[in-house]
């Protein structure tokens, strides 16, 4: 008697890429999703910088392995099944050329990717450099995930109420958010604290007290900090009172995307920020366009008239496209709402230490 054997093929379980413009409730739904799942599944929650910023921590901690990346993979997959990343985009090189072997290293040890971003596939990383090397994971990101948009033109997170008193709009306010700041720590006595961020780095805090932080923009965004420092910023401190966020332009183009990412990182973690501007959060950003947008800018009549408004414009796909996320964010954090939220956060955290101490 002839035996026959049949072989049979299992196809990995697909994951989800959503993406769509800002405030749509991409993040809220794959949070519902995620927060239904049970409790004893391994799964993990994070933000794409951070989510990259452990990646590249562990590498450094694996130097001189063969395929430190494989290793690394091999302890995400430890750690994590399911892996759902927010606000999924690419604008670092050194991201962009690790990607794609990472995640097929991740999905050949069965990791199921759940990702959102304000980016189609085939838009990420637009116009970087060696774009080329990073396409094949494209390929492999719609190979293995359903990519779905969300088409939806409101932008929910301006429906939420306006409120005063934690956005200021001016020049020359510094003292007049130090009184705020004061205010918020009350009784504490505010000084210099030091934050640990990554690999033994630290940040200096000016002034600080009771989960409050006190920066001018200059220290914040005019220095060589990245996601890291911010992301080590809000693990230690609730609040963070920034004084003098400019008007953005091409003269201070690395500041904007320092504090883009600042921005990011600090909805992230559902801070609150008590600011001074030279602007509302639209009016921040007037002066970054993307390409397209800056075509059809109609011609202005005098040469000279085009000259003096359009010198400090600055023509950037990866900030253009970012603009209306943070301006959505900042309306957002400045909502009742929010702010409303945060408190009742706050008050939750006090509760838990009275009974614990």
């Amino acid at each position: 008697m002839v035996s026959f054997h049949a072989t049979v093929f299992i196809l990995p379980v697909k994951g989800l890429y959503l993406y769509g413009g800002v405030g749509t409730g991409k993040t809220m739904l794959m949070d519902l999703f995620y927060d239904q799942l049970p409790c004893n599944w391994r799964k993990k929650r994070i933000h794409f910088h951070d989510f990259m910023l452990n990646v590249h921590s562990r590498l450094q901690k694996h130097r001189g392995v063969a395929d430190p990346l494989e290793v690394v993979s091999a302890e995400i997959s430890d750690e994590a099944i399911l892996l759902c990343l927010d606000e999924f985009m690419v604008t670092d090189v050194a991201d962009a050329l690790i990607l794609n072997r990472l995640f097929k290293h991740l999905f050949s040890d069965g990791v199921i990717l759940v990702a959102t971003s304000n980016r189609a596939p085939d838009n990420l990383y637009e116009g970087g450099l060696q774009r080329d090397l990073f396409l094949p994971f494209i390929s492999t990101l719609k190979e293995r995930c359903i990519v779905h948009q969300i088409g939806s033109s409101v932008d929910y997170r301006k429906l939420t109420s306006s409120q005063q008193g934690f956005y200021f709009v001016g020049k020359d306010l510094s003292d007049f958010l130090k009184q705020r700041f004061e205010e918020l720590i009350g009784k504490h006595k505010a000084g210099p604290q030091e934050v640990e961020v990554v690999m033994g780095r630290t940040l200096q805090v000016p002034l600080a007290a009771d989960g409050c932080a006190l920066f001018t923009f200059e220290e914040l965004c005019e220095r060589p900090l990245g996601a890291a420092d911010y992301f080590g910023l809000f693990k230690k401190f609730h609040t963070l009172a920034l004084d003098g966020v400019p008007i953005f332009g091409l003269y201070n183009r690395p500041a904007a995307f320092r504090f883009v990412t600042l921005v990011d990182v600090m909805y992230e973690n559902k801070g609150r920020l008590l600011c001074t501007a030279e602007g509302t959060p639209l009016q921040l950003f007037e002066r970054i366009v993307t390409i397209s947008d800056a075509q059809n800018i109609a011609p202005r009549t005098s040469s000279r008239s085009r000259r003096n408004d359009d010198s400090d414009l600055c023509v950037d796909n990866e900030l253009g496209f970012a603009k209306d996320r943070i301006i959505s964010r900042l309306t957002e954090m400045n909502s009742k709402e929010y702010l409303e939220q945060h408190s009742a956060m706050l008050s939750k955290k006090s509760s838990l230490r009275e009974v614990a101490n």
